[in-house]
This record gives structure tokens, sequence and C-alpha cells, in this order.
């Protein structure tokens, strides 16, 4: 039977064990719950309600191009999650900018819903609080990705200081 041993243990033949905070247990959770909803609604979902629209007739043109550009953006956005939950998990150093470029950039789509409305959410209250749930999660994730000291030592990453120095 083999015992794991700290990362600081000097023994070479005893496996070494990784103690991840919580907080990457949280993120991880997070990045694959947005990259399965954007893979369920915004690549498969869409692809589906294309394909019927087009069959119809009722989509062609420039309004067929953007629905094909939005389903490319969601496989860019899912791709985007799913390679941020792995590098997190991982404690790589790369997983903190995408994460925080992917997390921006699905902030930037919800705020865009604000001003295309969208005919399926109805009206103004299920919109405004599907912006809000999804800026709460958005920023949340920043904001630990930027702040929270666990995390950034975990991911290899200089913790920042006042705002956007690095420690010295």
């Amino acid at each position: 039977m083999t015992t794991l041993r700290p990362l600081t243990s000097p023994e070479p033949d005893v496996p070494r064990r990784l103690r991840r905070p919580w907080q990457v247990y949280a993120m991880v959770m997070l990045w694959a719950i947005k990259g399965f909803q954007e893979l369920l609604s915004g690549v498969i979902g869409t692809s589906f309600f294309v394909a019927a629209q087009a069959a119809e007739g009722r989509l062609a043109g420039y309004a067929l191009q953007t629905a094909f550009q939005s389903i490319f953006f969601s496989t860019l956005l899912a791709a985007g999650s799913f390679y941020v939950m792995a590098g997190i998990w991982l404690g790589k150093r790369s997983a903190r900018p995408w994460g925080i470029g992917v997390a921006l950039a699905s902030e930037l789509t919800l705020l865009a819903f604000l001003i295309t409305r969208p005919p399926e959410f109805g009206g103004t209250v299920p919109l405004v609080r599907t912006v809000i749930t999804g800026s709460f999660v958005n920023l949340g994730i920043v904001g630990f990705l930027l702040f929270d000291g666990r995390l950034t030592a975990f991911l290899g990453s200089p913790p920042l200081t006042g705002w956007w120095s690095p420690r010295r």
C-alpha cells in the first residue's frame, strides 16, 4: 500500500499529495456548469432552432449568417469554459488570465441581451433577472481569480496588492 506524502517531503519514492483549496473545487464546479449551459443552450439548442427556422424558410441570408456566428461564439465560450475548468483543476498559471477573459466575454454577451431583448424571454422582468444572476456569477468569478490569495497561490500567479500592482 502506498502512502501519500506532502509536497514538501524529500522522500522520492512516495507519491506526492496535492492539496487543493476549497476555492479550486468551487471554481471548477462553476466553470463546468457554465460550460455545459453554454454547450446545451447556446450550441445544441440554438442549432436545432436555427435548423428548424431555416427548413421552414423563415431564416435566410444575413439572419442565417448571424445565427451561425452566434452558434460559433457559443462554441468558443463553451470550449473556453472547459479549458479554464481543466486549467484550474491542474493548477495551470494560464487559467487565471483565460478565466478572466472568458468570464468577461460571457458578461458582455449577457449585457448585450439588455440591448437586443431576445423574444424567448417574454418580458423585461425575466430578462433583467437572467442578466443580474449571470452578472453576479461572472463578476464573482473575476473577483475570485483576481483577489483570492489561496487560488492565486495554487495557480502559481503573483497575488495582487492594491490595485493591479504585483507584490515584489
